[in-house]
């Protein structure tokens, strides 16, 4: 995590960040990190968006969802008609609710990690909601860097679950409409409780790191005695 803090300090960082924040113009911004690929539920996080948007019209030219993504296996043709529908789903949010002054969803493709990480500091609303994920790195990263006391909505299927539940807003990955109302608590949630839940993140993240990670691994090894 050292190199995650020294990288979200630099310079390059900052100036991905200054392009975040112009296109935030102070609104509140939901952030999704993913590669491009079946698993991650990119679509029903769209939907799902769509689904507050249509519940909630006070979130109106209130808040914009920033989507970074990373190639993966485009000359497969599941994953280039997975990205497809994923641009046709974010393409739908904006004819629908889009405004003059207002872009409700821009998506970014491309692999640069120095954005995703500026991305990870302005977030109001982490989403992640993969269907099958074995750990997620995303969903620890963000809390480490987030600068703005961002709360996580977590899909209950990712390995990072079990660690983080007490302080996230966990969901089932495949149901839009509790999604949705996951989206909402966290945009509306009170300042105290979102301080609290993002500094117990930050907690839990720093205090279970990789090394205890792989010691919890090794005692369980030994423990079966495999």
């Amino acid at each position: 995590m050292e190199a995650l803090r020294q990288l979200a300090t630099s310079s390059d960082v900052a100036e991905y960040r200054s392009e975040i924040e112009d296109f935030m113009e102070h609104r509140q911004l939901i952030v999704r990190i993913d590669r491009i690929e079946p698993s991650k539920n990119i679509v029903r996080g769209f939907q799902a968006f769509e689904e507050l948007l249509a519940l909630y019209p006070e979130h109106l030219e209130r808040v914009k969802f920033l989507a970074v993504l990373v190639p993966s296996r485009m000359e497969v043709d599941e994953y280039q008609n997975y990205l497809d529908e994923l641009m046709a789903a974010a393409g739908r949010v904006n004819a629908l609710f889009g405004t003059s002054d207002w872009e409700p969803i821009r998506i970014l493709v491309g692999e640069n990690y120095p954005r995703a990480v500026a991305a990870l500091q302005l977030y109001d609303v982490l989403l992640v909601n993969a269907i099958a994920d074995g750990m997620n790195l995303v969903a620890k990263e963000g809390p480490i860097v987030n600068q703005r006391h961002g709360v996580l909505v977590l899909s209950e299927r990712t390995g990072a679950r079990q660690q983080l539940e007490p302080a996230a807003l966990v969901i089932s990955p495949c149901d839009v409409y509790a999604t949705a109302e996951a989206l909402h608590q966290a945009l509306t949630m009170a300042t105290g409780e979102r301080r609290e839940r993002a500094e117990q993140l930050r907690w839990l993240v720093e205090r279970e790191d990789i090394t205890a990670w792989l010691c919890g691994q090794l005692e369980t090894v030994d423990a079966l005695a495999l």
